[in-house]
């Protein structure tokens, strides 16, 4: 007769490498309640400062997300309007890189 033990060595139970054992697994969800430092934008957010907003544009153009960036929802709007504001007036080029 075998015991109710054998069963957890075939990796049927719950505690093989799931969420509650300490399999040295990491989760691909971050740790729930912390929170990422908040970054101030160093310079003013403004259209015409074409060479501190270039820094927030990828080599195809596109704006970075706010996850790169490390703003806040608040200033990634800001930056997004700027930068948008600059290329509608010509200091920026829609494609590409500066």
């Amino acid at each position: 007769m075998t015991s109710t033990s054998d069963s957890s060595s075939y990796g049927g139970g719950m505690g093989s490498g799931g969420m509650g054992s300490g399999g040295g697994r990491r989760s691909k969800f971050g740790r729930f309640g912390v929170r990422r430092r908040e970054v101030t934008p160093e310079e003013p957010l403004d259209y015409k400062n074409v060479a501190y907003l270039s820094k927030f544009v990828s080599a195809n153009g596109r704006i970075q997300s706010r996850k790169r960036t490390g703003f806040s929802g608040q200033n990634q709007r800001r930056l997004a309007e700027a930068i948008k504001r600059a290329r509608i007036v010509g200091l920026m080029p829609f494609v590409g890189r500066m």
